[in-house]
């Protein structure tokens, strides 16, 4: 790997408000490792993937997938078995969002469909074989990656999901919501709120909750905030 590498290809983004003003998409590309460490992936507005290879410091020709939507988030399974794009149009927001797996021996895509809105965040289990992602909608669903079946969900949350993150068990699914500043936990198997954690819904911030992490025995929650903090 090259420290200090600069790399370049994402486009600037513009788009129309309801307005008629053309606008510019502020949010800037989202990346995963895979777990060689020797190779990056990058999602972004401009509505393309690319695959990056780490140690020339380069995109990997002919790997570029274009996409219908602008890419929100980017993800890859720490097998490195399963590639996932998602993501939704700045505007109109009442479009579905897009949620595609891609199996990187197969190069077989899936369509992960159900978001009335556009998808915001996801994650995939430790164990390579539950996704879970979060929508404008305010909704939040986990899915089989082999089946490609709804394994629970959709769970409603406070409104637009900001980050969803998978305890190390696979059991329990952890949701910020973007515009609020409650965290809530939720037990996948039993698809309802867990009260055992935290006693969610957990509300402690004063302002937007930025980011969130579980224990790996899931017993602790973590969350950062606008309000300049981290609780547990």
């Amino acid at each position: 790997m090259i420290v200090g590498t600069t790399l370049v290809g994402h486009e600037q983004f513009f788009y129309y408000s309801s307005d008629g003003k053309r606008r510019e998409n502020q949010w800037g590309p989202t990346i995963a490792y895979f777990p060689d460490e020797q190779k990056m992936l990058s999602g972004s507005s401009d509505k393309t993937a690319r695959l990056w290879d780490l140690r020339e410091g380069k995109e990997i020709e002919g790997t570029r997938v274009v996409c219908e939507q602008e890419v929100n988030a980017v993800a890859v399974s720490s097998d490195g078995r399963w590639v996932v794009t998602a993501g939704g149009e700045a505007y109109p927001h009442d479009i579905p969002g897009e949620l595609k797996v891609y199996e990187m021996k197969t190069g077989i895509v899936k369509r992960f469909e159900g978001h009335s809105r556009g998808i915001t965040c996801i994650d995939i289990s430790i164990d390579s074989q539950l996704l879970a992602n979060g929508s404008r909608d305010g909704t939040a669903r986990t899915w089989s990656l082999d089946t490609s079946e709804l394994v629970a969900g959709p769970f409603d949350i406070v409104d637009c999901a900001g980050a969803v993150r998978f305890s190390h068990d696979s059991r329990k699914l952890a949701v910020h919501s973007v515009f609020g500043s409650c965290l809530e936990v939720w037990d996948i198997q039993a698809q309802r709120l867990d009260s055992k954690t935290v006693g969610t819904p957990f509300e402690a911030h004063t302002d937007h909750v930025t980011g969130l992490a579980l224990s790996n025995d899931s017993t602790l929650l973590a969350s950062a905030s606008l309000d300049f903090t981290i609780k547990l």
